[in-house]
């Protein structure tokens, strides 16, 4: 074992879970919560979006542009972007979590993948894909975009850059039966538990 892999034992981890929109993230990452309520291993973060809650969507914290802007510039975030005209952002607790040996899950952007491994020393990226088709029945289903812009969204979306600081990556196909994908994905989640 390296030197930096034994000076990470004992640490937490964090589970960056990305993928493109409509792949079933936020369903995964909700019913694996409920397998995983009753294990204290286990962290699920809830994030900061500025976009009215909605029960039928992601459990998120509301959050208004001003209060977003503040918190980015008071370093309150230990993650913060913005994609799709929203502003989106995780607590700095969560940093405190993986330090007591904790593992977080949370859904953010591919984007941010290089800033997560420059945060949190253990990273693990779980990448929920789903096949073309179902990916923009998804999104035109959710109401938001017409099957045009849908099926741009679901062609534009680019490939996954892993950092070689990586600890594990795993690709989880959504594509078919729900309990296939949350079946794979709590398999993922067991191999991060500290």
């Amino acid at each position: 074992m390296s030197p930096e892999r034994e000076a990470l034992q004992g640490l937490g981890a964090f589970v960056a879970v990305v993928g493109p929109s409509g792949a079933g993230k936020d369903t995964l990452i909700g019913l694996a919560a409920q397998h995983f309520s009753r294990d204290g291993g286990f962290h699920f973060a809830r994030r900061f979006v500025t976009r009215r809650s909605d029960p039928d969507s992601e459990d998120h914290a509301e959050i208004d542009e001003a209060e977003f802007t503040r918190r980015c510039g008071a370093d309150a975030f230990a993650l913060s972007w913005r994609a799709h005209g929203l502003g989106y952002g995780l607590d700095t607790t969560l940093l405190e979590r993986v330090a007591r040996g904790q593992t977080v899950i949370a859904n953010i952007s591919r984007r941010k993948i290089g800033d997560a491994a420059a945060v949190f020393p253990r990273l693990a990226i779980a990448h929920v894909v789903v096949a073309e088709a179902l990916l923009v029945e998804r999104i035109v289903k959710r109401g938001r975009e017409d099957r045009t812009a849908a099926l741009e969204r679901a062609r534009r979306e680019a490939p996954l850059d892993v950092p070689r600081t990586v600890w594990r990556v795993a690709e989880i196909d959504n594509s078919g039966a729900l309990e296939l994908g949350v079946a794979r994905f709590i398999d993922f989640l067991e191999t991060c538990r500290s």
